[in-house]
């Protein structure tokens, strides 16, 4: 398919490893700040500073921790943290010794935090916390046999918690002012033997279908995601980022790292709670999961719930009117006078809230529903979504800052990927972003014999070039009648539509459709207290949520779980999407008794 579509147009960044980028940075603005960090454990502190150079000062110190633990080409750096300077400082310092740095989400619970760990066979441990070493600990002497050497934390452990021979240390003791560090040319010179086929990161997948796979990327496939990231975003040295993605997440490494090569800011923290902080410092784009800007908008619509009904109608009008204008392109003078009065009632509001600076959203992760993309659009946010996965370095396609941007359409590929549609419609690629390898033999059937990469996901190609997600490959329900069903997007749309926070199709060899549906427990007790069963009484709502599918698509019948998906830990995984398969054995003979 290479050369028979438009693809997106990018530019390249000169130098060619995450290394080179951070030392060409840092030489050209040294003074200027980079990380605006918010401290979890000082909430009412001012953000900490950090200009290009000092940080990377701080990665010359965590280089010379890491290589007087004997770390090498071939070696593994696991991190398990929340995000802070100093997990990137490590990681990079990892990168300059050409090991390879393994990112653990913070919110693993300790049994998987211990698989893990196993799996990546660390020469040195950087934890966040005694309770986050605490997860570890049970694996210790295994870890210590296998060729674990030192563990870093951010604050001190206590000395029985490790075993004998292994060796501790602070993240102030190994990054801070007075601790041990290279030369700048000493630094400059490991960067500069760093190649394109050495480690950026080891990291794993979400694991909604089973064991999450570890997936090895090198550093071209970051550089050349960067190089995609900046022109669909139009990102400058003036853009100040929010940054607060997991750095378990490859997309909270693009972000990091194209600010990194850019020499643009960032204010970051780890914290929900400090949302509120970080839109204080005046961001100029955000760049979160769907879920992050659902919420902006529920609270939204929770401020235009609370009006008088009068003009509550009339700025939901408005709104319809605003999407009509920026999104449909309508040009009834009504509809211009109505989306004046969106933005004077909503959008103002709204970003002042998200600081006043804000310039355009940028979502990745997940596929973000129609009605989102038109809320943030019909206010004159753009709202611009990117497609990836961990296996490409977070990018195959995206959609545009400078337009144009339709709802539910992933955008122009890439030109680093050639792409092959398989006969069932599953996307293929080859190309420079993808992954060097799994960390696990068994995960290569991803592979086709001829070097193919299968992303899984159902793809239709549209006649601009621009790329349409119809689902995943795997999720795909083949009823009774042979009618075929692509769980996804009406999940989506039933999720996105009140009082649903979730939803799993249901279906497979049955006759119909049905689903699971996560509501929360106010919303259930008001319909208990007007002595309604649950599953019937939202059935309506369900499928009036999905108007624009067929009606074999839309469920005949609901099997309510009380709460959010969150609220279910086992349910979802740590980027928190739904497990399909954890959420149906969960059901049990619930399933058999709504279909019989």
């Amino acid at each position: 398919m290479p050369g028979d579509h438009p693809t997106l147009a990018v530019s390249r960044f000169e130098g060619r490893t995450l290394p080179a980028l951070l030392a060409r940075t840092a030489a050209r603005l040294p003074g200027k700040v980079f990380l605006h960090h918010l401290d979890p454990a000082a909430p009412a502190a001012p953000p900490r500073l950090l200009t290009f150079e000092a940080f990377r000062r701080q990665v010359a110190r965590a280089t010379s921790f890491l290589r007087s633990a004997g770390t090498g080409p071939g070696d593994r750096v696991l991190l398990l943290a929340e995000n802070s300077p100093a997990w990137q400082a490590f990681a990079l310092a990892a990168q300059h010794l050409r090991a390879e740095p393994a990112a653990l989400f913070a919110s693993l619970a300790p049994e998987a935090a211990q698989e893990t760990a196993r799996r990546v066979r660390p020469r040195v441990a950087v934890v966040s916390s005694g309770e986050q070493w605490e997860k570890l600990a049970p694996t210790a002497a295994e870890l210590a046999a296998a060729g674990l050497r030192a563990v870093v934390s951010g604050t001190a452990l206590d000395p029985g918690a490790l075993p004998g021979g292994l060796r501790a240390a602070t993240v102030a003791e190994t990054t801070g002012e007075g601790a041990p560090t290279l030369t700048p040319a000493e630094l400059d010179a490991l960067a500069g033997a760093v190649g394109e086929e050495d480690p950026f990161l080891l990291l794993f997948t979400s694991g909604t279908s089973g064991r999450p796979k570890g997936v090895r990327l090198p550093q071209r496939a970051i550089v050349h995601a960067i190089d995609g990231g900046g022109p669909a975003t139009a990102a400058t040295e003036a853009d100040l980022g929010l940054h607060f993605l997991p750095f378990a997440h490859v997309a909270g490494h693009d972000q990091f790292a194209l600010a990194l090569a850019q020499g643009h800011g960032l204010v970051m923290f780890s914290r929900r709670e400090d949302l509120e902080r970080g839109l204080a410092l005046s961001p100029t784009y955000l760049f979160s999961v769907p879920l992050v800007y659902e919420r902006l908008r529920t609270a939204a619509e929770a401020r235009i719930q609370a009006l008088p009904a009068p003009v509550r109608a009339l700025v939901r009008a408005a709104l319809r009117a605003a999407g009509r204008v920026r999104v449909d392109g309508a040009g009834r003078a009504g509809d211009r006078v109505l989306s004046r009065l969106a933005d004077a009632s909503v959008g103002r509001a709204l970003r002042a809230r998200l600081g006043g600076r804000v310039r355009a959203l940028f979502s990745g992760g997940a596929p973000a529903s129609p009605a989102l993309f038109r809320f943030f659009e019909a206010l004159g946010l753009p709202f611009v979504e990117l497609y990836g996965m961990s296996e490409t370095a977070g990018l195959i396609s995206s959609n545009r800052f400078a337009g144009p941007r339709r709802p539910g359409s992933a955008g122009l590929p890439t030109p680093d990927h050639e792409l092959r549609l398989d006969a069932d419609g599953e996307l293929l690629l080859r190309g420079p972003l993808l992954l060097s390898g799994y960390l696990d033999p068994e995960d290569a059937a991803a592979f086709t014999e001829d070097g193919w990469f299968r992303t899984g996901d159902l793809v239709h190609r549209e006649a601009d070039g621009t790329l349409r997600v119809e689902g995943r490959k795997k999720d795909l329900l083949v009823l009774s009648t042979g009618k075929k069903v692509s769980p996804g997007p009406i999940e989506q749309a039933i999720a996105c539509a009140p009082p649903f926070q979730g939803a799993v199709l249901l279906g497979e060899g049955r006759a119909f459709v049905a689903a699971a549906v996560f509501v929360g427990r106010e919303e259930l007790d008001r319909l208990a207290a007007a002595g309604l069963e649950a599953g019937e009484a939202l059935l309506e709502r369900a499928r009036a949520a999905l108007g624009a599918f067929s009606d074999y698509e839309k469920p005949k019948r609901l099997l309510v779980i009380p709460g959010a998906p969150h609220e279910h830990p086992a349910l979802v995984t740590p980027t928190l999407k739904l497990r399909r398969a954890s959420v149906i054995a969960s059901l049990g003979p619930e399933v058999a008794r709504l279909y019989s």
